[in-house]
């Protein structure tokens, strides 16, 4: 009696073992997600106009009582900074868009082991050409550089939005924007 029993729980336990497992992998990040071959993400450009600082004190008008002439200025602000780095911005994700791993159609489906389970996503990655790697390797540098220019950009643009603010507001102005420079920093990863 007992031997039927547990062959029925067996029965039950072993696909519903075999589903949490399924469920419990990662779905593939596929190229457009920003996952590097080291496993960094790096932000996309679409990041960065978020971290518009003109922006920021548009959304944040209510903590920090500004003019509606003074929060029309910072619209027309926001607006001319993410004019001035679309090209900039357009040079960051081609650039970016060459340090992810280049994955076949072959290889952007998970792989399967001989035992039925996910196979190792590093040696579908591995699968690159040696060119494909040092042109990964040459943007991964020139990412770096543009990433330090990121940072340059923003202090301009810190400091034209400091500009539009009346000095009373200036200190909330500046302890907002600070805030959003520590976003950026983690963005980037950390590294003035």
């Amino acid at each position: 009696m007992r031997t039927p029993i547990i062959a029925v729980a067996l029965a039950a336990c072993i696909p519903a073992a075999v589903f949490a497992q399924k469920a419990s992998v990662p779905a593939d990040p596929g190229p457009s997600s920003g996952v590097s071959s080291s496993g960094a993400k790096s932000p996309s450009s679409r990041d960065f106009v978020e971290l518009n600082p003109a922006a920021l004190l548009v959304d944040k008008r209510k903590k920090i009582p500004l003019a509606d002439s003074t929060v029309n200025q910072l619209k027309a602000l926001q607006k001319k900074i993410n004019e001035r780095n679309a090209q900039f911005y357009a040079t960051y994700d081609s650039t970016r868009k060459w340090t992810m791993p280049i994955t076949s159609s072959s290889s952007s489906a998970q792989s399967v082991n001989l035992h039925g389970g996910v196979g190792d996503r590093n040696l579908t990655a591995a699968a690159t050409s040696p060119a494909e790697q040092a042109k990964m390797q040459s943007s991964m540098r020139d990412l770096r550089g543009l990433m330090a220019e990121v940072r340059e950009r923003r202090k301009a643009d810190v400091t034209d939005a400091l500009n539009l603010v009346p000095e009373a507001q200036k200190k909330a102005a500046a302890d907002l924007l600070t805030q959003q420079d520590g976003d950026l920093e983690k963005l980037l990863g950390g590294r003035p």
